[in-house]
């Protein structure tokens, strides 16, 4: 048998729900979702201008396998009053690229948004609990090469803050990367997909003054050796690993005698220096180390 449901409305407005305790995912495409819409018009409800394009906001980096922890505060990019405080991420990201962003916090529910780069600056993808309990995880394919890609980590909810960790993961795609620069005549890389790959070395030998490294021709595969007292004598042995599945490109010196080595990446400007440990008189082997975090691509 059918039945019929009928509501008598008074005067005023009115809505009927479903008998459901279950909250829908949060959207920050439009706050006013669901029934909000057919109210709006008689009570219009502020949108959540969540952006990177906000005058007063700044923006901070992270790159492909870094995990950065940081706290929503009331003087973060904010919307419009009642206001909903963000972060907003900066990263480099290539066409065909997949990233997988985690945002979590013990604080609040965590809302993850992932934003076009300039000069649309469009919402392209964004998460809610997809990570489990209150944690959000956005897993998306770029279609573009740019370095102005941004995630924008916030509770979504009005006036709350509190700390949260966010971590960036990176796989596969993009195009080639662009050929050496002319002013890096030694930049080598053990992986052709990062021929932009570029450094120096210097050598310092136990008690005397760095000596600039110089590349030598004749190495063995995959491998720089890299002279310092005397040219046409290699004196150290380099590789560059990676980047590795933590994200990070591993260094892999070997030297003949102990001695400091220096690295610096000249397209970053970060550096690492390695003190390689004495080698026993009666001992066959080289004194040798690998960094397995030393720098990202």
């Amino acid at each position: 048998m059918r039945k019929i449901l009928t509501l008598v409305l008074a005067a005023g407005l009115f809505a009927a729900l479903p008998p459901t305790h279950s909250q829908s995912p949060r959207s920050a495409r439009g706050l006013e979702a669901g029934i909000r819409e057919s109210i709006e018009a008689v009570r219009p409800l502020p949108r959540a201008a969540v952006s990177p394009k906000q005058p007063t906001c700044v923006g901070q980096t992270i790159s492909c396998g870094q995990t950065i922890t940081s706290t929503i505060t009331t003087t973060d990019c904010a919307t419009a009053p009642p206001p909903i405080y963000f972060d907003v991420f900066f990263f480099q990201g290539n066409a065909g690229q997949t990233i997988t962003a985690t945002m979590s916090s013990n604080d609040f529910d965590s809302f993850l948004i992932l934003f076009s780069p300039e000069p649309n600056v469009d919402i392209v993808a964004e998460d809610d609990n997809s990570g489990g309990g209150l944690t959000a995880r956005l897993v998306h394919t770029l279609d573009e090469t740019s370095d102005s890609w941004s995630l924008t980590p916030t509770p979504l909810e009005e006036n709350v803050t509190g700390t949260y960790t966010l971590t960036l993961q990176c796989s596969g795609g993009g195009p080639p990367p662009p050929p050496p620069p002319p002013d890096c005549p030694t930049g080598f890389f053990s992986d052709p997909s990062y021929p932009d790959f570029c450094f120096d070395v210097a050598i310092t030998p136990s008690g005397q003054a760095p000596i600039d490294g110089t590349r030598e021709a004749d190495c063995i595969e995959d491998t720089v050796c890299v002279s310092g007292a005397l040219a046409g004598r290699s004196e150290v042995f380099l590789r560059i690993l990676g980047p590795r599945p933590n994200g990070f490109l591993w260094p892999t010196i070997t030297r003949f005698t102990p001695s400091r080595v220096d690295i610096v990446q000249r397209s970053s400007g970060d550096s690492q220096s390695y003190t390689l440990p004495a080698v026993p008189a009666a001992s066959d082997d080289l004194s040798g180390l690998q960094d397995r975090m030393g720098f990202l691509p």
